[in-house]
């Protein structure tokens, strides 16, 4: 039997299993609203945690976050590093609000806080993200799949179609429980499998030392303006990774599902920590790969270079498996992620304003199942689409950097209100996207000013964060205050949950003394390179 058949096997018997476990556990929760778009409110921090990172994470990260590695090194990870800061910040001051709030969608803070309409834009423009980003996710992911098998571009739609079945078949029928479920299997495998290839290349290499001693540009964390992640750029990247880590529903989602506050914290202060595995699974590998293979290397087909040389046959097909584990965490987390929105938020607003649970279920699944569909048939158009990554990845941060104004400054201000956030949502979405099509579309590129096209992209997000915070402000300031209703949100209180007082908890158990110690973790990481 060839490897290939050996691994082709071993990724078709994991997609199997992986979908009749999905819809084992999630046969009960998904009979209602709460249980199918949140699982009951039963997960715990290490269910929160995984699910969590197995969302934030991709296919394209092992294999474009490998590539890049492979060119500059560890510049290519601060923005998973600064990511895990962002995740920590929200649990402290983001998700204890939203849990005592009892929320369902994070479109429902924005009615809760400010008005329906916000509400509105805020489930709109999420839901033409994803119909934008899901086919763009199978497109990427299925070129991936194909390079790592081995297959030609012609089998695309194969690849795509098999991927959105499994998926489509436990996410759309056991909604949360499945999706949250499954991604802690997917997550021991992805991780366990990229934690492999890293020690058996250091092992190839002579070790992590004799990599540093050789290359050591390679370990440099803080590099110059100019290059492909520039020091200047962290200020970008931290603006860019806040609306993920505060407001984005996909992420947000897991946290609303939990047993209480200290599971909630608990599991993005978790998810937190598991991305600084990003060192040993997204820039070692490619560094590895430098030493193995040279400069010359093509940087995004490296990572299965070094699966296909070091593994054996066999564990070569769970590494796959693992690799494939992380597109599918990715595409149930949209599917669940919109079809709450659409089902709670923007089909009862335009269609049927009392929706009762079982009809809301009816549309939730209806959503998912549209929209996994649309996502297999769309995606091997795409192929004309050029950079499609870099062009979603600036969609979705200038496109959403509006949302994400309005959350930070309705959590930490009382006085803005429903005037300031509308007007910065209309007029900053239609800024976004200005920017994201003047600058992504040649044809259209001359009538952008030079220094625009010239910045690095995470160079202007600090600017337009500047342009909507100023529109935020000013309207507000304009018109007047919030009604006392608007304000009761910010009003929650410990009581209102029966929490406990973690300073009667020993030490080792106490959320604090986890986040200071990720914090002083990530200090040293930034200290040591």
């Amino acid at each position: 039997m060839s490897r290939q058949v050996l691994d082709l096997i071993i990724v078709v018997g994991y997609l199997v299993a992986i979908t009749s476990y999905g819809l084992y556990v999630g046969r009960k929760e998904s009979k209602s609203q709460e249980g199918y778009f949140l699982g009951g409110r039963k997960f715990s921090w290490f269910a929160i945690g995984a699910s969590v990172f197995a969302t934030n994470i991709s296919i394209t990260q092992f294999m474009s976050g490998n590539g890049l590695a492979h060119q500059i090194g560890f510049g290519a990870i601060n923005n998973d590093l600064i990511g895990a800061l962002l995740l920590s910040i929200s649990a402290v001051f983001f998700i204890p609000l939203y849990i005592r709030s009892r929320l369902y969608t994070m479109p429902e803070f924005m009615e809760k806080r400010y008005s329906s309409g916000t509400k509105f834009i805020f489930g709109g423009t999420y839901l033409a993200q994803m119909l934008l980003n899901m086919p763009t996710g199978f497109y990427i992911g299925g070129l991936a799949v194909l390079g790592l098998f081995g297959l030609d571009a012609e089998h695309l739609p194969m690849a795509t179609i098999l991927i959105g079945l499994t998926v489509g078949t436990y996410s759309v029928l056991g909604g949360l429980t499945s999706v949250v479920k499954t991604d802690v299997i997917q997550v021991c495998l992805l991780v366990g499998g990229g934690l492999a290839i890293t020690a058996i290349g250091l092992n190839k290499v002579g070790g992590m030392g004799a990599l540093m001693q050789e290359f050591p540009e390679k370990f440099e964390l803080i590099q110059p303006r100019g290059s492909a992640m520039p020091y200047t750029a962290f200020l970008g990247i931290a603006i860019h990774s806040a609306f993920f880590a505060f407001c984005s529903i996909h992420i947000i989602q897991r946290a609303l599902g939990a047993k209480d506050v200290r599971n909630a914290k608990g599991g993005m202060l978790f998810s937190a920590y598991l991305k600084l595995l990003s060192i040993p699974l997204f820039a070692l590998p490619g560094i590895i790969a430098y030493k193995l293979y040279g400069a010359d290397a093509t940087g995004d087909a490296t990572y299965a270079m070094l699966i296909s040389d070091l593994l054996w046959p066999g564990i070569s097909g769970l590494v796959l498996a693992g690799l494939l584990a992380a597109l599918m965490s990715s595409a149930d987390s949209n599917v669940t992620a919109i079809s709450s929105v659409v089902a709670l938020d923007i089909w009862p607003a335009v269609f049927h304003k009392n929706l009762n649970e079982k009809q809301a279920l009816k549309v939730g699944k209806w959503t998912a199942a549209c929209l996994m569909l649309w996502g297999m048939l769309a995606a091997p158009y795409f192929a004309n689409l050029g950079s499609i990554y870099v062009f979603v990845l600036r969609l979705t941060g200038f496109v959403f950097m509006p949302i994400g104004v309005c959350f930070i400054f309705g959590r930490f201000s009382k006085r803005v209100n429903h005037q300031g956030a509308f007007a910065t949502l209309a007029m900053g979405v239609v800024l976004g996207i200005v920017y994201v099509l003047g600058s992504g579309i040649p044809a259209l590129n001359p009538y952008m000013p030079e220094w625009l096209m010239a910045w690095h992209f995470y160079e202007i997000l600090p600017i337009f964060f500047l342009i909507c915070t100023g529109i935020m402000f000013t309207v507000s300031y304009l018109t007047p205050p919030p009604p006392p209703e608007k304000l009761e949100i910010l009003q929650q209180t410990k009581a209102s949950l029966d929490e406990i007082d973690e300073r009667t908890l020993p030490l080792y158990k106490r959320f604090a003394f986890w986040w200071w110690l990720f914090i002083a973790i990530l200090g040293t990481i930034y200290i040591i390179f």
